[in-house]
């Protein structure tokens, strides 16, 4: 009998949990192998932490995606990736509402710069999704933003990337 944490999502909780699984791991092996590509351009001794870590990790993800696979009957799993696909699996949904959101603070980082795409990205989130008052909204994310701004820059002396805009501005090339 296989221990339960070793058991995939079709073992545990059926076909939906493992088209969720194959889905995520999906996702995490594209997101790893962007980051094996983009470290592959860094200089050998910034690249070495990275690549270190990113190769293991990409075997295990292919592994994980071979094991997920091979404990699900394909039938029974293309018919619930297109429920998936669909939108009628409430915790796929759930799922790509978390991967959209954090695409949208990676965007905000990438035009903004971490500083006020953050301090955006938690005036949405507090404001819009939580409901909190405008005024509370607004402290906490400009609190925290200088909290971050100061341990980031005086503490540990790192600089955070500025954002697209203020290279745009400040007439960076690119």
């Amino acid at each position: 009998m296989t221990d339960e944490k070793q058991k995939t999502g079709a073992e545990r909780g059926g076909p939906r949990k493992a088209a969720l699984e194959l889905c995520f791991v999906s996702f995490i092996g594209i997101v790893v192998s962007a980051g094996f590509v983009v470290a592959l351009n860094y200089d050998i001794v910034s690249a070495r932490a990275p690549l270190f870590i990113m190769v293991p990790l990409l075997f295990l993800i292919a592994a994980q995606l071979l094991q997920t696979r091979a404990a699900t009957e394909q039938d029974v799993l293309l018919a619930e990736l297109s429920r998936a696909v669909r939108g009628q699996n409430r915790k796929v949904n759930v799922a790509i509402g978390f991967i959209a959101w954090m695409a949208l603070l990676l965007a905000l980082i990438f035009v903004m710069g971490h500083y006020a795409g953050m301090a955006a990205f938690m005036f949405v989130l507090l404001r819009l999704v939580s409901k909190e008052s405008t005024r509370l909204s607004v402290c906490v994310t400009v609190g925290v933003t200088i909290v971050v701004y100061l341990l980031f820059e005086h503490v540990f002396n790192i600089e955070l990337y500025r954002g697209l805009l203020f290279r745009l501005f400040a007439g960076f090339d690119f």
